[in-house]
């Protein structure tokens, strides 16, 4: 083979390189997109044992509804799961937050390590959202 055919071969390989990894990369955000609709920034913000909250808001105004559920983050690869309050059912987290029209959904991370999840039991969850012990992270 000749010297033009070497570099032409391989500016044609490296092309196609740059080409196929960048629709591989649009297609991945276009993946995530689609896969958590407007929850797509939760996955860089939350970590593994952060706290969501959950309210529904069907009958209600927003700022007058009350928390009625929360779950506990599991981050996995490239994938956001909540736990629910039993710790028996683990869901994709835009089907979690999603069951029923008219979520909106909260995250708070614990300011220590010792939190005692078993006092979120009481369902006093906006009271205990607006002590000290939670650190706001991100909503939809």
């Amino acid at each position: 083979m000749n010297k033009k055919l070497k570099i032409f071969l391989g500016s044609l390989i490296i092309i196609s390189s740059v080409i196929f990894g960048l629709l591989f990369f649009g297609l991945s955000l276009m993946n995530e997109e689609d896969r958590y609709g407007d929850l797509v920034n939760f996955k860089d913000k939350v970590k593994d044992g952060d706290i969501i909250f959950r309210k529904s808001l069907s009958n209600t105004s927003k700022s007058d509804a009350e928390f009625n559920e929360f779950g506990i983050i599991e981050k996995s690869w490239n994938k956001v799961y909540v736990w629910d309050s039993q710790n028996t059912l683990k869901q994709d987290l835009y089907d979690w937050s999603e069951k029923s029209k008219n979520r909106n959904v909260k995250v708070y991370r614990s300011k220590n390590s010792n939190l005692d999840i078993k006092n979120l039991k009481n369902n006093n969850y906006t009271e205990f959202i607006n002590s000290n012990n939670l650190e706001f992270i991100v909503e939809n």
